[in-house]
């Protein structure tokens, strides 16, 4: 009998090891963390979400500043096409304070990234739970997403630059033929010849940043425009050195250049609407793209800040052990 009996008993034994042993390998199958073991990242969540928290309070106010700043874009390139350079300059520099306080706020928020324990390590697999690990990478994403602010900012500033600086000179160059006119008809020929010294001076600055825009901007309208006022300017300056030489008295060079002066006006724009055409193309050569690149990250923004919809019970790191 106690040979049967030790058999039967090893067996037993040998039976509740088995059974022992597959629970241990069923357990270790099973994933460490996630929503269906919430007790296993329990402590891991606890410690980072209050970072998580902070981090998504700190990225809101970088939102709110993005958000401004696409407000501030979208007036300056509306305001530049009307021609109004004061507003321009207005939203440039409310602009440029809102990039800076982009800046320190993105700076500050790196650190803070930089220093979060736990996520982007190996244990992140078995002590943070998916939910955690998901919205720490959202967040992170979303962050970097501001990366490109900066030039984008930059290529609005210097669209606006240029159409201020081409704005003023196009104002000099009609004031100084305004001004000769007005010599003209007072019959100073001498004086008004030479007044247009000014009007050829802002034309060939005009000219020179034409070059430049023409790298970026499509400056078709711009040509057309400098190349009317400036076949004007050889016109009246030949009218006024005809009536110089022969004392004011009318000759046939006189009628002959008073014909050409005439042609040359009409061929003149009616009105400034050439003119707002022309801060138009230099709208779209940058400061487009750049409103383009603050919207798509305002969006990037909403859209990370935005909780994602949950179904698992389980995910909520809140679970007490």
């Amino acid at each position: 009998m106690r040979g049967p009996l030790a058999v039967i008993g090893w067996t037993l034994a040998i039976i509740v090891i088995a059974l022992g042993a597959a629970g241990i390998v069923a357990g270790m199958d099973g994933p460490p963390a996630g929503a269906s073991r919430p007790e296993l990242t329990y402590r891991g969540d606890a410690l980072v979400t209050p970072a998580l928290d902070q981090a998504e309070q700190d990225l809101a106010a970088v939102a709110e500043d993005v958000d401004a700043l696409g407000t501030e874009a979208r007036g300056a390139l509306a305001a530049l096409v009307g021609a109004k350079l004061d507003t321009v300059d207005a939203a440039i520099a409310k602009g440029d304070e809102l990039v800076a306080s982009i800046d320190t706020r993105t700076s500050r928020l790196s650190d803070a990234f930089a220093t979060l324990p736990v996520v982007g390590t190996p244990a992140a697999g078995y002590q943070l739970s998916a939910a955690v690990q998901e919205r720490a990478l959202r967040l992170r994403d979303a962050l970097r997403s501001t990366a490109g602010l900066d030039a984008a900012w930059g290529r609005l500033t210097t669209g606006s630059v240029a159409a201020s600086k081409l704005s003023g000179l196009l104002a000099d160059h009609v004031d100084a033929v305004l001004d000769a006119a007005k010599l003209g008809r007072d019959a100073k020929y001498k004086e008004a010849a030479a007044a247009l010294d000014a009007a050829d001076e802002a034309m060939k600055q005009s000219r020179a940043l034409r070059n430049t825009l023409s790298r970026t901007v499509d400056v078709s309208v711009l040509d057309d425009w400098l190349d009317r006022n400036e076949a004007y300017d050889v016109a009246l300056r030949k009218l006024y050195v005809a009536l110089r030489d022969v004392g004011g008295r009318v000759t046939n060079d006189v009628r002959d250049a008073i014909k050409a002066e005439k042609k040359a006006k009409d061929r003149l724009p009616p009105d400034s609407r050439g003119l707002i055409l022309i801060m138009s193309d230099i709208g779209r050569g940058g400061m487009n793209s750049a409103v383009i690149a603050i919207e798509e990250t305002r969006g990037r923004l909403a859209e990370a800040l935005e909780p994602p919809a949950s179904t698992d019970p389980g995910a909520s790191p809140t679970i007490a052990p």
